[in-house]
């Protein structure tokens, strides 16, 4: 449950959040039943997409100083394009992947005040804005992937 005094964007970004590993799952599941053999070279796309993507919410979690680390976690390491024949993990690995880390993320952004949310950190030269636009920005990516697989799949 958000704060009560947290801004309320955050109350509309834990919302889209919550909709975003939902949906995202359910795309997962629906591709765990599919022959993925079928779609070729795009077949490797499909674990890239959503590993790419569980990978950046493990990431924000370390962020928030969570220790946890995706397995496997090389072969999402620096946003690496697809790498054809690579041996990516099971859809339903990955699946749990996403569901463990969502959980444990969704528990750190709750405990977040506006302070840690909206101030600009100045100290650390690779990150550019607040951490709300971080968060937002990997809330929108995820739109973006739901919409892909759900292109690659039709």
């Amino acid at each position: 449950m958000v704060k009560p005094n947290a801004d309320i964007r955050l109350s509309t970004l834990i919302h889209k959040y919550d909709l975003h590993t939902v949906l995202i799952s359910k795309v997962i599941y629906g591709i765990e039943t599919l022959d993925l053999s079928l779609l070729g070279n795009d077949a490797d796309k499909i674990p890239l997409l959503i590993g790419s993507q569980v990978k950046l919410r493990f990431e924000v979690a370390n962020l928030l100083g969570v220790d946890e680390v995706q397995n496997p976690d090389t072969i999402f390491r620096f946003n690496k394009g697809v790498q054809f024949n690579r041996g990516y993990p099971s859809i339903e690995s990955v699946n749990l992947e996403w569901k463990k880390i969502s959980a444990i993320l969704r528990a750190e952004i709750l405990e977040l005040d506006n302070e840690d949310l909206f101030t600009y950190s100045e100290d650390d030269p690779e990150m550019k804005g607040t951490f709300f636009d971080l968060l937002s920005g990997i809330i929108e990516r995820e739109v973006t992937i739901i919409s892909i697989l759900n292109t690659l799949l039709i």
